[in-house]
């Protein structure tokens, strides 16, 4: 299994890629000089490790290339390479779907940090709490953590958030 798995979100979903950091430190892929042959060509590396559904092939060639365009312009913690994450079309920071924790119900257990694979939660010693550290790295339309809050410190806005922005982008 190759350590060079990177996931991306791709029409809503989070999609685990495999060999992406090695297709985007590929020196060739600057020699493009259009913005459609560089789809092609990071599409086509993609493809060449990875299934990529026929009818999907357009979204995986616009998120891999947002994201190329992100690793490209930043390290690879950088925060501009999180600005490249779209979900249904919107950038992910426009869109105010995180966690948010009670520090007074918190009871420092850090089920949701052993629970959460994507950094958003993180552990401060002098309060013994856990506080939300990544609030754009929160998978939208997931709660799943809050279900497992025993004391329910953590809270999401309600779905019909999310059902109100679909709907306001026609």
């Amino acid at each position: 299994m190759s350590d060079d798995i990177k996931q991306i979100e791709i029409e809503g979903h989070l999609v685990g890629l495999v060999g992406l950091g090695a297709a985007f430190d590929d020196p060739s892929l600057r020699e493009h000089e259009d913005e459609d042959s560089l789809k092609r060509a990071l599409l086509e590396r993609v493809a060449a490790s990875n299934y990529v559904p026929k009818e999907s092939r357009e979204a995986y060639a616009e998120a891999v290339y947002l994201a190329y365009l992100g690793h490209r312009e930043g390290g690879e913690d950088d925060d501009r390479k999180k600005s490249a994450m779209t979900w249904r079309g919107i950038v992910r920071e426009t869109i105010q779907w995180y966690p948010t924790v009670d520090d007074g119900a918190c009871n420092g257990c850090k089920r949701c940090i052993d629970f959460c694979s994507f950094g958003v939660f993180s552990y401060e010693r002098e309060c013994e709490t856990v506080r939300v550290e990544s609030p754009f790295a929160c998978v939208v339309g997931c709660s799943l953590c809050s279900s497992l809050c025993e004391p329910r410190a953590i809270t999401f806005p309600p779905l019909s958030y999310l059902d109100n922005l679909i709907k306001s982008r026609g």
